[in-house]
């Protein structure tokens, strides 16, 4: 990976499917990892082989018959759990990743872990000594990262470092951080573990939405030095979701002139991969979603409609094309101009003149009045 260049670690079917009705089979993990692939996702977290037998198949399965990704297992810092997901990842069609981790903030260690800081560290650095003995490409979380002691996570990174992790994973595990906060801590890492650039770490993001900060943040991280993004598509996750990858991508893409970083996705399967999601987990891609929901390049006032017939970019920072998006672009309603009215017709193969078009506004006009969007059927009947 080039220094400039972000990657994407996608944890749809692991972080995405803990949240209440998104759990779904080994055979969709194998689908959305098939696709994640020919995005150009980089890293694609399956499961956590030690949770369940179908976690279990899920990860090995998607090792096993998913190429040209690096397919990953959660592991806690648990023996047990570490050789749960060496084994289900030792079929590999890819060189694989094994991802552990503990939590090292105080509040965590107390009330969840009932463990002391030194006991804390001790078995983080012995998980990711025993999972290097099985592969090469160790990732090591310190979760809670954001409500940790700066030194104390500090200590943490320099000895996971040296016991072989090679990509280290801040998280805001409970939404809690700011930007500015999410940047200090990365900058921190990078400022007080020199064992980070000598080692040719990578430094990872993983933040959650229970603020509307997610995106934000996480850019906030890539800005300071982190080159990992943990996402899921569509934003699925625990509580009110993990960062939604669309987001950060098209942000890296759209504002390149301010982040100047590269990545490796194709954007034009965006739209596909949303799609592919909502439909494994049955639920409806939010209308308002940024970049993939049905009303995100949808304009409805008649003002709206004729600056984009005019010029797009009067109201689009990006084409739909861009993202693989598909959808109604002009819905009628009300707010509706002579401009949208006119379009929908033509694409419906009507052709009025300036006088016909203004008696058809009109009547539209009353129509439009009585409900919330218009429909192709409606027009047809309008026009006849």
């Amino acid at each position: 990976m080039c220094k400039d260049t972000v990657s994407f670690f996608d944890t749809t079917c692991r972080d995405g499917k803990q949240a209440p009705g998104n759990n779904h089979g080994p055979s969709d993990t194998v689908r959305i990892a098939r696709l994640a692939s020919i995005m150009g996702v980089r890293v694609f977290e399956a499961g956590f082989a030690a949770s369940s037998s179908l976690d279990f198949e899920s990860v090995s399965r998607t090792a096993s018959e998913v190429g040209g990704i690096i397919v990953c297992s959660l592991a806690r810092t648990l023996e047990q759990d570490i050789i749960a997901s060496a084994r289900a990842l030792e079929n590999a069609v890819t060189s694989p990743r094994l991802h552990t981790f503990i939590a090292t903030s105080d509040l965590h260690l107390l009330y969840k872990l009932r463990l002391s800081r030194d006991e804390a560290l001790e078995a983080a650095v012995h998980a990711v000594s025993q999972a290097r003995t099985y592969v090469d490409d160790v990732q090591f979380s310190a979760e809670d990262a954001t409500r940790t002691d700066p030194q104390y996570l500090a200590a943490v990174v320099r000895k996971v470092i040296l016991a072989g992790a090679r990509t280290i994973n801040l998280p805001d595990t409970v939404g809690y951080a700011t930007p500015s906060e999410i940047a200090a801590m990365v900058t921190n890492i990078l400022e007080n573990v020199p064992e980070v650039r000598e080692y040719k770490v990578t430094l990872s993001v993983h933040c959650h939405n229970d603020l509307g900060l997610a995106t934000a943040n996480t850019l906030a991280g890539v800005k300071a030095g982190a080159r990992q993004v943990e996402c899921t598509v569509n934003g699925i996750g625990e509580r009110a979701g993990n960062t939604h990858y669309a987001e950060v991508l098209m942000a890296l893409v759209t504002r390149s002139d301010y982040f100047g970083i590269s990545h490796n996705l194709d954007t034009k399967v965006i739209g596909q991969m949303a799609q592919l999601v909502s439909t494994v987990i049955g639920k409806n891609i939010p209308d308002t979603l940024p970049i993939v929901g049905e009303h995100v390049f949808a304009h409805g006032a008649g003002i709206h409609q004729h600056g984009v017939l005019t010029n797009p970019l009067v109201y689009e920072i990006m084409s739909p094309e861009l993202v693989g998006w598909i959808a109604e672009r002009f819905p009628l309603s009300s707010q509706s101009g002579r401009h949208g009215l006119e379009r929908r017709l033509q694409v419906l193969g009507y052709t009025l003149t300036a006088s016909a078009l203004g008696d058809c506004y009109k009547d539209f006009l009353k129509l439009a009045e009585t409900k919330v969007l218009v429909s192709d059927a409606d027009l047809h009947t309008l026009f006849r």
